[in-house]
């Protein structure tokens, strides 16, 4: 049964046991992103996230929805998150003000190409509730998301960033945090279940670089729904290849008797 906490995307169940896999699209130019694509495609991730940050034309919206709509075609049936990272949050600088990333949000929602929206829960809070109503108006879902690349906070403030943004209106939670120490990775998976247990919609979470890509492969045992893989390029630390990744849950589910 569909529900908040488990929803099927284009076949794909989001918030199922175990995690579907979702490959990051870093290219410059439409060029490289469907090129990128193609690459991506062949290795049969369940997602694929265009990380229209890096995009070099990203303030040309015509050219965006033009890119999101030949992306559409090229990955088929695989759902597709449409995120712009924010510097503060590990992200690539842009030239659009936050409005006119709200805008273009609005426009990439309204055209139909893509699934998901990525947008920072940090943001200004008016941003957030337009993001969310457009988004939700339009049938697209919104994954609302907290980055720190510097540390990990304590686990109290890990799950409150979780239930926040189910408190906001997400369709999606995401926190996703720099470990120091393997106490850090542990907090984070603490966190995690902590949250899936009080929590009504799926979360994504992960520790970023190589002491975190431990939660990458096991996450899913925690209630994390959604693991980033490298397919042609990774965009975080500590990210591990789409086959690799496969291969480990598939041994996880040998192991659960699934």
């Amino acid at each position: 049964m569909e529900t908040k906490k488990r929803f099927e995307v284009r076949g794909r169940t989001m918030g199922g046991d175990t995690p579907l896999i979702c490959t990051p699209l870093v290219g410059r130019t439409r060029a490289a992103v469907l090129a990128e694509a193609a690459n991506v495609v062949a290795k049969k991730p369940d997602v694929v996230e265009w990380r229209v940050d890096f995009f070099e034309a990203i303030a040309d919206t015509p050219a965006v929805l033009d890119t999101a709509r030949a992306l559409r075609a090229a990955v088929g049936e695989a759902p597709i998150i449409f995120t712009r990272r924010s510097a503060k949050e590990g992200g690539t600088p842009i030239p659009l003000d936050e409005a006119g990333v709200v805008a273009l949000y609005d426009a990439v929602g309204a055209s139909g190409a893509v699934d998901f929206l990525d947008f920072e829960m940090g943001n200004d809070p008016a941003h957030v509730q337009g993001v969310l109503a457009t988004a939700h108006a339009q049938r697209t879902r919104v994954i609302l998301s907290y980055h720190n690349f510097g540390y990990t906070p304590g686990q109290d403030f890990l799950v409150q960033r979780f239930l926040e943004a189910e408190r906001l209106g997400a369709d999606v939670a995401k926190v996703a945090v720099m470990p120091r120490d393997r106490m850090d990775v542990l907090t984070l998976l603490a966190a995690t279940g902590i949250a899936h247990a009080k929590g009504g919609i799926p979360l994504i979470s992960m520790s970023m670089g190589p002491l975190g890509a431990v939660t990458r492969m096991v996450g899913g045992l925690f209630g994390s729904s959604l693991s980033f893989a490298v397919g042609d390029a990774a965009s975080a630390p500590g990210q591990i290849p789409i086959a690799d990744l496969v291969a480990v849950y598939g041994v996880i589910a040998c192991a659960r008797g699934a």
